[in-house]
């Protein structure tokens, strides 16, 4: 072991037919039960060899120093017999309880979610696919500090272009900030600079991660975050929430359309009122002020205590109620709309998507208040001719709008029953 002075290294020497034997581990990362274990069994010497006498379902010999040393570090136990070192799965992680994610409730079906150990979210995706078909591809990137992660598909139904496309990326990444993880892989893998549009799709349900992979798609699990990537994605699935595969198809159906519908009216409720209605510099000033305002309450509640979040509410009804109106701060017309907009960008069922419909409304906003209809015009050009043009790995990210295909539209609007095939 390197000298360290770090109190979770620790290095054990025991006594085995009259040889030395070292027993390297980091104590904050093992169960004290498998080192324990793992002990017992070379002192009591009841095996041919030493390897038989290692308590431990996970033993394999390796003898380059860079691999082991960084097993150990991954939580692994390692004995040196001489010339020969093994390694042993003893690995324990302080981490959280398994528990529903908050931002993908539902109220039927499975409540279990994605935490921040890989072995715990790997083990929650095999749950529900159950075949040798399905690999658990575990890489480490980086290069001084180095980050596992895990690349799940299906070997019959994944697109293999793409999966070796994504594998050369992963295996050629050279850049150490990654403590970031998912989101630093993210924008790594994608080069996706300052475009605001989700380019993956995030998940900490393992049942929409499991239905992702069978559909043929791949997944990607960062150590130390609860967040699953889904690649490719397009922008209607994103869309997709898991509610509304829990209902009946009908009502599953009236679900999504309710939803895809405030999707547009988070969007484009402002800037259209504001077309419809005659509009002066003081009455978009008053609009961007109370879309900005709403803005930085939602940014303050994430970091408000709980014990405080009751009156950070009472704040903001003052601000943005009665009494802004009554000091003739802005129009009871203007609360509504805004207001109303922002309620339905909290049905949009992905947070990043949410986020980006937000600022886009911000800059619409801004050009209609500037240039009218030709402002509203331009803007819609920019947007979607860039939509257009974002193809992540080959994939159209409006598809199945562009290119165009009628039955997947028509089941991505309509939840069909389920049949057998």
């Amino acid at each position: 072991m390197m000298k360290n002075p770090s109190f979770d290294l620790n290095q054990r020497y025991l006594d085995y037919r009259g040889r030395k034997i070292e027993v390297d581990y980091v104590s904050s990362l093992c169960s004290d039960d498998l080192i324990a274990y793992l002990v017992e069994g070379i002192v009591n010497d009841r095996g041919e060899t030493l390897k038989d006498c290692l308590n431990n379902g996970d033993v394999k010999e390796e003898n380059n120093p860079e691999v082991y040393q960084y097993d150990l570090l991954c939580g692994c136990a390692i004995v040196k017999d001489g010339q020969h070192v093994y390694v042993l799965d003893t690995r324990h992680f302080p981490s959280r309880s398994i528990e529903q994610p908050d931002t993908e409730k539902s109220v039927r079906g499975s409540k279990d979610g994605f935490n921040e150990t890989l072995l715990n979210c790997v083990g929650l995706i095999r749950r529900r696919i159950r075949t040798l078909d399905l690999v658990m591809d575990k890489q480490s990137v980086g290069i001084y500090n180095k980050m596992d992660i895990c690349v799940c598909y299906l070997k019959s139904r994944v697109d293999q272009t793409m999966l070796d496309e994504i594998l050369h990326r992963i295996k050629n990444l050279k850049n150490d900030d990654l403590i970031m993880s998912d989101r630093a892989l993210e924008e790594l893998i994608f080069d996706q600079g300052y475009n605001p549009f989700p380019l993956v799709r995030y998940s900490e349900r393992p049942d929409i991660v499991a239905t992702h992979i069978m559909h043929g798609y791949i997944a990607i699990i960062c150590d130390t975050s609860s967040s699953v990537m889904m690649l490719p994605t397009t922008l209607f699935e994103i869309l997709e929430h898991v509610e509304e595969h829990r209902q009946t198809p009908i009502i599953g159906t009236c679900i999504r359309l309710i939803r895809c519908a405030s999707v547009f009216l988070s969007l484009y409720l402002v800037p259209i009122w504001m077309l419809l209605s005659s509009m002066n510099l003081t009455k978009v000033y008053q609009i961007l002020l109370v879309e900005l305002a709403i803005e930085l309450l939602r940014i303050a509640t994430i970091h408000t205590p709980d014990s405080i979040s009751n009156a950070m509410g009472m704040i903001a009804a003052v601000l943005l109620g009665q009494f802004a109106i009554d000091l003739g701060m802005f129009s009871a017309e203007i609360l509504l709309y805004c207001a109303i907009g922002n309620v339905c960008g909290f049905a949009t069922p992905n947070y990043e998507l949410s986020l980006t419909n937000k600022y886009l409304k911000i800059v619409m906003i801004i050009l209609v208040g500037l240039f009218g209809i030709i402002g509203f015009i331009l803007f819609q050009i920019v947007m979607y001719g860039f939509l257009i043009y974002l193809r992540p790995f080959g994939f159209s990210y409006l598809y199945p709008l562009i290119p165009f295909d009628g039955k997947k539209l028509g089941q991505f609007l309509i939840r069909k029953p389920k049949q057998e095939k």
